[in-house]
């Protein structure tokens, strides 16, 4: 497929495996080989977790980078533009660097099948390799000792909040789910963990690998707006938005316990304000205040909630929400409270894990609906309604997002879409 596009290569990606998700390492490891990726040539620092990920890659990154090396991160899922998975130095890889990438992991994979995760994990390993990046940061996908990312042995690793996510692939509780998650880390190696209430399996679990595990609370502390680590220094957290301070946290010890850098307060305070795109993330656009947040699980809705609440307006909460059809949406919906004042639903029906919008029309109430349809509809029945004392809420899913903000920035990117940061 060298003379294809982007496009079309993603497309086939999509569609060339027998399933969407395919757990496990000797497939993916045997192409690694070939192409030469394993053992990494660079350090790697690996993030698993249920939610927060994200965020522990962007302070990472924005850290490392600003501290003058060349910087690989890889995350997922993307927004808007599949180019956004894979970084260099904080911006989106080309697609010529991508289409470069699919024909080789093609070229090297001989008769092995390979999901579209796997694919773009070998991608981004291989990018970071040619554009010789200093160390890279790579955030699991789904779960961990089976997660392609897998496939490095990481020097350091961290692993955030444990939920009950994509229990179909991991398991039906916290104790299960974080035997997966513990995964990634490796023997003699730091394991940092900002998860407050781990289960008891992840102890024993780190334990029996041998990781030199760091936990929250216990051997680094989170002061707010500060964080002591476990060697005792004391560090002010780098600004963010909308960044949970345990997540930031845990960057800032696994920074220090790494030692890929000499980390200081100042090189700390040189960040600019750290940020992911979707994440408890605020906008003015059109007159609205708007904010954005891929929760699609219980306990990031309850962080979403609980951001509503700290921040209350004189109007309404109106919700714009769309949500897969496997997430606990009852639960979720639970979670919310009474913080939500009116409810508008996105027609995901392209999506095919998506749930329906009479699935959504049960679980709320028809009463209690404003309006439905797509995004592109949908948003300006709820813009009309909003007087400047109200704000709207958009999450439920990383595709409801993604076509708020494709929508946002086509019309104009540079203005009506401008972030807000939080006084």
């Amino acid at each position: 497929m060298t003379d294809s596009t982007l496009s079309d290569w993603l497309e086939r990606l999509q569609s060339q495996h027998p399933v969407e998700i395919d757990l496990g390492l000797e497939r993916v490891s045997a192409v690694a080989r070939a192409m030469h990726l394993v053992p990494a040539p660079m350090p790697t620092l690996t993030v698993a977790g249920t939610n927060g990920k994200g965020s522990v890659v962007a302070v990472l990154s924005s850290v490392l980078l600003a501290g003058g090396l060349r910087v690989g991160s890889y995350t997922s899922p993307h927004l808007v533009s599949f180019n956004e998975r894979i970084c260099v130095n904080g911006s989106p890889v080309s697609d010529q660097d991508l289409l470069a990438a699919f024909n080789t992991v093609e070229a090297a994979r001989g008769d092995i099948s390979l999901t579209y995760f796997e694919v773009a994990t070998l991608a981004a390993l291989w990018i970071f390799r040619e554009h010789k990046v200093d160390v890279q940061v790579l955030e699991v996908g789904l779960g961990g000792r089976l997660d392609a990312v897998n496939i490095i042995d990481a020097d350091l690793t961290i692993i955030t909040s444990i939920g009950l996510d994509h229990m179909d692939w991991l398991g039906d509780d916290r104790g299960l789910i974080a035997v997966e998650k513990a995964g990634v880390a490796r023997p003699g190696r730091p394991c940092v963990v900002a998860e407050h209430d781990p289960p008891a399996s992840l102890r024993r679990r780190l334990e029996d690998i041998g990781a030199e595990v760091s936990w929250i609370s216990e051997d680094w502390i989170l002061e707010s707006p500060h964080v002591v680590t476990s060697s005792g220094s004391r560090y002010s957290l780098p600004e963010s938005e909308g960044l949970l301070p345990q997540n930031v946290g845990a960057a800032v010890e696994a920074l220090e316990l790494s030692e890929v850098i000499s980390l200081t307060q100042s090189l700390l305070d040189s960040t600019h304000c750290i940020g992911v795109p979707g994440r408890l993330s605020r906008h003015q656009y059109q007159n609205v205040d708007v904010l954005m947040d891929v929760a699609h699980n219980v306990e990031s809705v309850r962080v979403l909630v609980q951001r509503l609440r700290s921040s209350p307006v004189t109007g309404k909460t109106r919700a714009i929400f769309g949500v897969m059809g496997d997430k606990p949406i009852h639960d979720m919906l639970s979670a919310c409270g009474s913080v939500v004042d009116e409810w508008n639903l996105v027609d995901l029906s392209h999506v095919d894990r998506a749930a329906s919008l009479d699935d959504l029309v049960r679980c709320i109430g028809v009463d209690n609906i404003a309006d439905q349809g797509r995004f592109s509809t949908l948003w300006p029945s709820v813009r009309n309604r909003c007087s400047t004392a109200d704000r709207v809420v958009i999450f439920g899913s990383f595709f409801t997002v993604a076509e708020a903000m494709a929508l946002f920035n086509a019309d104009n990117p540079t203005e009506d879409a401008r972030d807000i940061v939080d006084s």
